[in-house]
């Protein structure tokens, strides 16, 4: 029967009434009647031939058959269904395994490659059919060119392979969820990221929802479906939780497709593993907010977390934020003295103890060099508790390593905020500025940020211009006043140094002596009094004046320089006015002398060489211990002006006053009293046995020619 087999072969185009959707056709009894029925169709662009199965002879076929291989009808028919094959795999064992299975009225087909007259091959596909005419064995084909389609196939499979290479290589997987039915597909880079099979794991929404980590699972439900509600791609990094409890980070992109009405129809998407990118990310930002050697957060992981507190009303109430800025105290002499290894020692022990003793709810982070900062919720006062006990346990910490070269200090600034929404870069300059306030008044200093603080710093930097721009137009001028001995004869002086700052206004050198000591201006001023002192001694002995020792303030700033270079400079200026060391004496404040009291003594001791004669300013306000005084080359004790103008009311300070005295004559050094204002002053003092006075009860400090007056009358 031929029945089902040219039914289904629509491009017979059989015109015959429609059964079922197959054509009815005539039963056929010979061999004859099939190729009249054959013959009658239109058949033009199809090859079909007839082949005797029982002898493997081509017994017909039509034009096309043969002509579009190139062959007559009669090579064709000799050839036959085997002789026709290219492929030399496709032998006739081949093509009989093609056909079992099939018994008469059976269909089916199979694709091979058939031989051209020219030697060239062409793919194509067999259709065939099983019948029996008159007790043969017939076997019907029709060949079809699927060269076009055999290369469509292979594009098809090159192209999924490279699909599949490339999910693989970028550890990319698709898929896609029918809102209709809920189906979910995935790929094979789907399954391999999710570590499931197709054949084990049918895909849902919620089975893919539970690998999803639990702390991620909202956010991907809504990045998700509100993707959906908008119509509008959606694209979310979330961890998946795997059997064995490791992590992977991926990144799901999606977009839905709807019909006429709005109605999401599919939404297809991409799941890709970046948990290696995730993890290099987290490595990067690792070592951009973490300082490489305390491992503490950096500045930049400070601010940050700063600004998420500030925006934060929970963090701030009710007590509030406060902001904790840490210096270690001559943090740079520590390197220069004992070498980096120690400085970076020191900070580790550092860090170690404010960890251990910060509170659980503080950040802790190191903003560079020597620098710390604490952020912790509570009320100012809270904060400066902490802050006094932070400096107390940084001491004793040190105390009890032996490795550490000296017991650290830390300067602390705190900048406190109630309010959430404020500004926390505002916040961390208060704490800064708070912090330089407090090292301003010393090494441990303490400093609570206010508003009177700032504008004292912003008069404090308005004042420092002014000092620029006096330093440049050489705005100064110079005051001295005389020292007498026991006689009232004078036996030198003090130079003094004056300014008047824009607006004429005297400015105390108590006020901008410190300032210049902090920028560096003071070695700028020093020069210019030491050239003007020299300029004018060199005038005054050119008229014939007899000059005494004039005092010159020093700072311990300039102690500080390198070695030689205080004498060295010191010697060039007063050389180019033919001077000697002799004609000066330079002074330099206990205070300054016991904070700086290593580099004053080597200073001091070149300076004595020199020829130069010493003097300790402000005696008895830093309590110089004996040895101290032992070690340097000190020719005069400045016995300072507080203990001599309260000396005639309190037997204390009368007692101390006579100490100093004696002190200083053990010593082999001048005793000389500062602000000498009352004849009772001066004749205390004459009973203490002090060799010289300073005050104005001799004389208030002299402009040059009120000077050069005092000197002339002198004569």
């Amino acid at each position: 029967m031929v029945k089902p087999f040219l039914a289904s072969m629509d491009v017979f185009r059989l015109p015959a009434d429609q059964v079922g959707g197959h054509a009815a056709l005539p039963e056929l009894s010979s061999l004859e009647q099939l190729r009249v029925l054959l013959a009658g169709l239109d058949l033009s662009q199809e090859a079909f031939a007839l082949t005797d199965l029982a002898t493997g002879r081509c017994l017909d076929c039509n034009p096309v058959a043969h002509q579009r291989l190139g062959f007559s009808r009669e090579t064709y028919l000799e050839l036959g269904l085997a002789g026709l094959q290219a492929d030399p795999e496709h032998d006739a064992a081949w093509l009989k395994r093609q056909l079992q299975g099939c018994s008469a009225g059976q269909a089916g087909s199979f694709l091979t490659r058939h031989r051209c007259s020219d030697g060239t091959a062409i793919d194509v596909l067999v259709r065939f059919q099983l019948m029996q005419i008159s007790g043969r064995e017939l076997l019907l084909t029709m060949h079809r060119d699927s060269t076009a389609l055999v290369e469509a196939t292979a594009r098809s499979e090159r192209l999924n392979q490279l699909l599949l290479d490339a999910e693989a290589l970028s550890q990319i997987g698709s898929w896609e969820l029918v809102h209709a039915t809920g189906e979910l597909l995935w790929s094979q880079g789907a399954h391999r990221i999710f570590e499931t099979t197709a054949a084990a794991f049918s895909p849902t929404y919620e089975a893919f929802l539970a690998v999803v980590h639990p702390e991620d699972r909202q956010l991907v439900r809504e990045a998700f479906e509100e993707s959906v509600l908008r119509g509008e791609p959606y694209q979310v990094n979330h961890r998946l939780l795997c059997s064995d409890g490791r992590i992977k980070v991926v990144q799901e992109r999606g977009s839905t497709r709807y019909d006429e009405h709005g109605k999401p129809l599919r939404s297809i998407g991409t799941v890709q593993d970046i948990t290696r990118l995730a993890e290099a990310e987290a490595e990067l930002e690792r070592a951009a907010y973490t300082d490489p050697l305390t491992k503490l957060p950096n500045r930049q992981a400070a601010v940050r977390h700063l600004a998420e507190l500030c925006a934060e009303t929970a963090q701030l109430a009710p007590a509030g934020l406060a902001v904790l800025n840490l210096d270690v105290d001559q943090f740079q002499a520590i390197n220069d003295s004992f070498g980096t290894v120690a400085g970076d020692r020191l900070l580790l022990s550092i860090a170690t103890t404010l960890r251990r003793d910060l509170p659980a709810s503080a950040f802790l982070a190191r903003l560079e060099s020597d620098e710390f900062l604490v952020l912790v919720p509570g009320s100012a006062v809270a904060a400066e508790q902490l802050a006094r006990r932070i400096q107390h346990d940084l001491i004793h910490s040190s105390q009890r390593d032996p490795t550490m070269p000296l017991l650290p200090s830390v300067s602390i600034g705190v900048s406190h905020c109630t309010n959430a929404g404020g500004d926390s870069l505002a916040l961390l300059q208060a704490a800064n500025t708070a912090l330089m306030e407090a090292k301003r008044k010393g090494k441990g200093g303490f400093c609570l940020y206010s508003d009177a603080i700032s504008e004292r710093i912003r008069q404090r930097v308005s004042l420092e211009a002014e000092l620029q721009e006096a330093i440049a137009l050489e705005a100064f001028h110079l005051v001295f006043q005389p020292q007498v001995n026991r006689r009232g004869a004078m036996v030198g002086a003090e130079v003094l140094l004056r300014w008047h700052d824009q607006r004429g206004v005297p400015v105390s050198p108590a006020e901008f002596i410190p300032l210049a000591e902090q920028s560096g201006l003071i070695h700028t001023i020093s020069a210019w009094v030491v050239e003007q002192t020299s300029r004018q001694v060199r005038a005054w002995l050119d008229r014939g004046l007899a000059v005494p020792p004039l005092a010159i303030n020093l700072s311990a700033v300039q102690f500080g320089l390198p070695e030689g270079q205080l004498v060295g400079s010191l010697l060039e200026i007063i050389g180019r006015y033919g001077l000697e060391p002799r004609a000066f004496e330079l002074e330099v404040t206990e205070t300054a002398l016991l904070d700086h009291l290593e580099l004053c003594r080597e200073a001091s001791l070149a300076l004595s060489a020199a020829g130069f004669s010493l003097a300790i300013d402000d005696f008895g306000t830093g309590y110089a211990s004996m040895v101290n005084l032992r070690s340097l080359p000190v020719h005069t004790i400045k016995i300072d002006s507080s203990f001599v103008q309260r000396m005639n009311g309190d037997s204390v300070d009368r007692a101390i006053v006579n100490g100093m005295v004696r002190l200083a004559h053990d010593l082999n050094m001048v005793a000389l009293a500062e602000g000498v204002e009352t004849d009772q002053q001066w004749q205390q003092l004459l009973d203490f046995g002090c060799d010289c006075f300073q005050g104005y009860l001799f004389d208030r400090p002299l402009s040059a020619e009120a000077f050069a007056a005092r000197l002339a009358a002198a004569m």
